[in-house]
């Protein structure tokens, strides 16, 4: 007996549509995404218009579904700032230029005047009592006090003065700030200084009074310090180390570090 044949069937494929616009809107996302890396400002409006005009059917991109998905702003992706910020931003790009170019003539005033300090303190046979120095908050003149002062003194004689003045006229040329500091060994001292803190700031004083009343710094812009035997150079054992760690140091301090 013959079968009968079934009416052949047709698979339902309606869904098909709705899959593959949504596949095409997504395709056409990542295009997007990808032209908003990539485009300037007039081809991301380009693309914008053309797939508004694709996925709206009115020949308008105002009411696109792509515009209804990502909010494409007015600009390629740059942050926008206002007058002031703009004038902010190069103020401080001024500024950072005018004080880089202010520290590199700094450098080299410090340089210059180190050089011509050694030369004129070889030439007056005081390198050996004398040493300056270069650092990262200024220059350093370090002035051994065999040269300034009697033993457990703090009044400047002859030699200091000579040694002072042979100074001046480059620091008269400085408008930096300047810090005198005053230094001593562990030994004892006798009155009238209680302590070696009140001799190493006595002598501190002196060399700064003496740079004041010779018109060499303002005292608008010098100080001192006193360490006392808290910063030695070298040993406290023996005379020569002694020696050593008995001393003035002038520091020029750097304004841009």
């Amino acid at each position: 007996m013959k079968r009968k044949k079934r009416p052949e069937q047709h698979i339902d494929e309606s869904w098909l549509l709705p899959y593959a616009d949504m596949l095409t809107l997504v395709l056409a996302l990542f295009i997007v995404m990808f032209a908003m890396a990539k485009v300037d400002e007039g081809k991301f409006e380009e693309f914008r218009d053309q797939f508004g005009v694709i996925f709206s059917g009115t020949g308008s991109g105002g009411d696109s579904i792509i515009g209804s998905v990502i909010d494409f702003g007015e600009h390629s992706g740059a942050v926008p700032q206002d007058e002031d910020e703009l004038e902010e931003t190069t103020m401080e790009k001024e500024v950072a230029k005018e004080n880089k170019l202010a520290q590199k003539m700094e450098d080299q005033q410090m340089v210059e005047v180190s050089e011509k300090l050694k030369e004129e303190l070889k030439a007056l046979g005081l390198s050996g009592d004398t040493n300056v120095s270069l650092r990262s908050d200024g220059l350093h003149i370090n002035l051994d006090s065999n040269i300034l002062f009697q033993p457990g003194e703090a009044q400047i004689n002859a030699q200091a003065k000579k040694s002072l003045d042979s100074l001046s006229s480059h620091l008269k040329n400085m408008n930096q700030e300047v810090v005198v500091a005053g230094h001593t060994d562990t030994i004892a001292i006798n009155p009238p200084y209680k302590s070696n803190w009140e001799l190493s700031a006595a002598r501190a004083i002196s060399v700064m009074d003496y740079l004041i009343a010779q018109k060499v710094i303002n005292r608008n812009r010098i100080s001192i310090q006193a360490y006392g035997d808290t910063k030695p150079h070298a040993t406290n054992q023996t005379e020569k180390g002694r020696a050593k760690n008995r001393r003035v140091e002038i520091t020029i301090k750097k304004v841009y570090q």
